[in-house]
C-alpha cells in the first residue's frame, strides 16, 4: 500500500531529479539536514508544514504541487 508520506516523498525525489539536484543541494537550499532529506524521500518520517513549503520553495514550486495524488477520491 501506497502511504501519502511514500507519495510526498517520490514527489519530491521526482521534482528533484528533474531539477538534478543532488539530496545536498536541494537540501541545503531548504534548510533541513541531507539524511531528514532523505527520510522525506523515501517516506519514513513527514516534513512539518514549514519544512514542506522551503522544500517547495527551493524546487520552486508549490507546496500542492508536492502533495500531489496524496488525496484521492
Amino acid at each position: 500500500m501506497v502511504t501519502p508520506k511514500k507519495t510526498l516523498g517520490a514527489n519530491i525525489r521526482r521534482l528533484r531529479l528533474l531539477r538534478r539536484l543532488s539530496q545536498e543541494e536541494l537540501s541545503e537550499q531548504a534548510g533541513i539536514h541531507y539524511t531528514f532529506l532523505g527520510h522525506i524521500e523515501r517516506g519514513t518520517k513527514a516534513p512539518s508544514l514549514t519544512t514542506l513549503c522551503s522544500i517547495a520553495q527551493a524546487l520552486t514550486v508549490t507546496p500542492s504541487q508536492l502533495m500531489r495524488g496524496i488525496c484521492q477520491s
